[in-house]
């Protein structure tokens, strides 16, 4: 039986808001003390297409969003413990800028710099992108930490998943709609959301603020735009490193036959879901499994979800799929 190889799925690692520092050491630590060692994404696909099986217990680890709190909080740890992990980047939220202090800096103050909870709302309302992760910090993390970057869309769309209204304020909204609606104002109708990439979803049929009234986008329109936005991504990411983008992730963890088709054409070779089970040759290249990891998981959570990961029966049995269903 060939052995599975689990990919860890992390987001954010900050005081305030997902996974604390303290709770990513104590992860990076239980895993170093039982004979857990990182490999690249790139090993994995590797494997997966048919190379050379990695070492026993071998793991990727990824982070999707590349906000900024992964170069505060998460590199350094990471640098401690001699892992190497990939990130997932949505090239639309690339900027400028100096390479903004860490938590290995002795005496820096961190308390101003932007957090992740705040980096959609910052990036999408405010053309503030500075709660990712700039050019500099992202060139360092490769050339200089030994890391990798995966694509994750150019934007990271949303759409109107449904046109049967919601009852939700406006606080309620995934700040993703504000791609949708070219503004947004109280008391306007709020659907579904769900990813662009996965649906055709129903989009307002005119630029018009004051038309509420929306159109289901068509198929071939949803193939041309998945297309642009993982071109444009790969494109961006091959420019910034120099090295190629094989994979991407799916936004929200949501892919389809369409979705999957467009990546293809767009020149990538796999593709990251939040569908769990077994790694291993066979796996469809563009549905990868992952291990999703939060706050609040302990280490003996953790050894639990990677016991059924690397056990491709086991992974079997509990293999949990968050595709988009089939209309």
């Amino acid at each position: 039986m060939k052995p599975s190889v689990p990919i860890l799925c992390y987001r954010d690692i900050s005081p305030v808001c997902g996974i604390t520092p303290e709770e990513f050491r104590a992860h990076l630590e239980w895993l170093a003390s039982h004979g857990w060692h990182s490999i690249p994404l790139d090993d994995v696909i590797d494997y997966l297409k048919g190379g050379a099986a990695p070492p026993k217990l071998s793991y990727a680890l990824t982070f999707d969003d590349c906000y900024l709190d992964n170069w505060v909080h998460a590199a350094p740890v990471l640098r401690e413990y001699g892992v190497r992990a990939s990130f997932g980047c949505a090239t639309a939220y690339l900027h400028d800028g100096p390479r903004r202090p860490d938590s290995s800096v002795a005496g820096a103050d961190l308390r101003e710099l932007p957090v992740a909870r705040d980096a959609w709302d910052r990036a999408i309302e405010r053309n503030d992108p500075t709660a990712f992760m700039n050019r500099t910090e992202l060139r360092a993390l490769v050339e200089q930490q030994g890391h990798g970057l995966f694509g994750h869309t150019h934007t990271h769309q949303a759409c109107f998943s449904s046109n049967q209204p919601l009852g939700q304020t406006q606080s309620d909204i995934h700040p993703g709609v504000h791609g949708i609606y070219l503004e947004i104002r109280d008391g306007q109708p709020m659907y579904p959301s769900g990813s662009a990439y996965a649906h055709n979803g129903f989009w307002p049929e005119s630029n018009d603020l004051l038309d509420n009234k929306l159109v289901e986008r068509t198929t071939s329109e949803r193939i041309e735009f998945c297309l642009n936005e993982f071109t444009l991504c790969r494109e961006r990411l091959e420019e910034l490193t120099g090295k190629p983008a094989r994979a991407m992730s799916w936004p929200w963890g949501e892919y389809d036959g369409v979705a999957i088709e467009a990546a293809l054409l767009a020149g990538y070779e796999a593709a990251l879901s939040m569908d769990s089970g077994a790694n291993v040759p066979g796996t469809p290249l563009f549905a990868l499994r992952r291990v999703r990891m939060q706050g609040g998981v302990g280490c003996r959570e953790l050894n639990r979800r990677l016991c059924i990961a690397k056990n491709p029966l086991l992974a079997g049995l509990f293999r949990k799929t968050y595709r988009r269903p089939k209309a």
